[in-house]
Parts: structure tokens; C-alpha cells; sequence
């Protein structure tokens, strides 16, 4: 059996999360975070982490959140 910690559980089940959301609109980590009960501080902090690795886009500002980079979009 696969052991995973749990950092790389949450960050799996975010890209999976936004992977199937709409695609037109960004996903915010408290939307990830309240759907999954995952807390709010590590889940900001991994989807910070994918961002600086270009897995994941970060948009600014009230309507911000994160999408799935280009590149990847059809990987999963």
C-alpha cells in the first residue's frame, strides 16, 4: 500500500478539486478548504508551493483563486 502524507493528499485532491470545476472561474483555498475540511493555512500554503512550481495559476484579487496551468489541463 501507497502511504502519502498528508501534505501531498491535499495537494492531490486540490488539483483534482479544480481540475473538475469550471474552468472558467478561478477556485479559491477557502472553497477547497470548507468542501474538503482541510485547514485553511496548509492548504494556502500547498497551493502556494504548485503555483512557484507552474502547476497551478494564482489570480489576484477579490474574485482570485487558483486554475490549472495551461500545460497541464489535459494531463488529468
Amino acid at each position: 500500500m501507497l502511504k502519502l502524507s498528508k501534505t501531498v493528499e491535499y495537494g492531490l485532491i486540490s488539483l483534482n478539486y479544480i481540475n473538475n470545476y469550471d474552468k472558467r472561474s478561478p477556485v479559491s483555498v477557502r472553497k477547497i478548504s470548507n468542501t474538503h475540511n482541510i485547514p485553511y493555512e496548509l492548504l494556502a500554503k500547498i497551493l502556494q508551493k504548485l503555483s512557484k512550481a507552474n502547476i497551478l495559476d494564482s489570480i489576484y484579487g477579490p474574485k482570485g483563486g487558483y486554475n490549472l496551468n495551461k500545460k497541464y489541463v489535459n494531463f488529468y
